[in-house]
């Protein structure tokens, strides 16, 4: 891979936090320990419930659990499709 392809690939990483309402995804990564143990690890298909700006939390569907994710945290999980 070259430094063009390896900027375009870093510039496609998504975050949870970047998903809107009705968009789904797998986890790629996720640095938060706690969120990890809850059941939010890498290979988890997650479905965005509610993401306003406005609000201090999203509300993500993952399996037949719903979570109330911090936007601090949902910056750190990585999506990807």
């Amino acid at each position: 891979m070259n430094s063009e392809q390896a900027r375009d690939a870093a510039s496609q990483i998504r975050h949870l936090i970047d998903l809107k309402d009705g968009e789904t995804g797998f986890i790629r990564a996720n640095s938060d320990r706690k969120s990890t143990e809850m059941g939010l690890f890498p290979g988890v298909r997650v479905v965005m419930f509610r993401n306003r700006r406005s609000e201090q939390s999203l509300v993500i569907g993952a399996g037949d659990a719903r979570f109330l994710v911090s936007r601090v945290i949902a910056r750190q999980v990585e999506i990807g499709n």
